[in-house]
């Protein structure tokens, strides 16, 4: 999949730690737009990184039911760990059910000059 969004070996290897870092929430994600706005793999984990942050605040939202907070702080700590292996292992992977909405945010397209 890292050839679908024309992401480098170099890109990995020099974002992994901030790739991993983006998954911290809002503070994480300005961080990693802030210092590694050139490189795809950072770029590409960053939009992943919203879904489990957005599904952490549905928790705060006032007159959310109690099992909707429940699902949703459950989908996005599951999602935060999932994200952190990716982004610190150098994995350019989507997450699980939610990961193909985050391309929706436009950060980082796959190249479309790549079959």
């Amino acid at each position: 999949m890292s050839t679908a969004f024309n992401i480098s070996s170099s890109d990995i290897e020099n974002g992994k730690a901030m790739a991993g870092i983006s998954y911290f929430g809002i503070l994480g994600f300005l961080i990693a737009m802030l210092t590694s706005r050139e490189n795809r793999f950072v770029m590409f984990h960053a939009q992943q990184a919203l879904i489990p942050t957005i599904l952490v605040f549905i928790r705060f939202l006032p007159g959310t039911p109690f099992f909707v907070d429940s699902i949703a702080a459950l989908a996005g700590f599951v999602l935060f760990i999932i994200g952190l292996i990716n982004g610190f292992s150098g994995k350019v992977q989507p997450l699980p059910l939610l990961g193909e909405l985050a391309y929706n945010f436009g950060i980082c397209k796959p190249d479309s000059n790549t079959e």
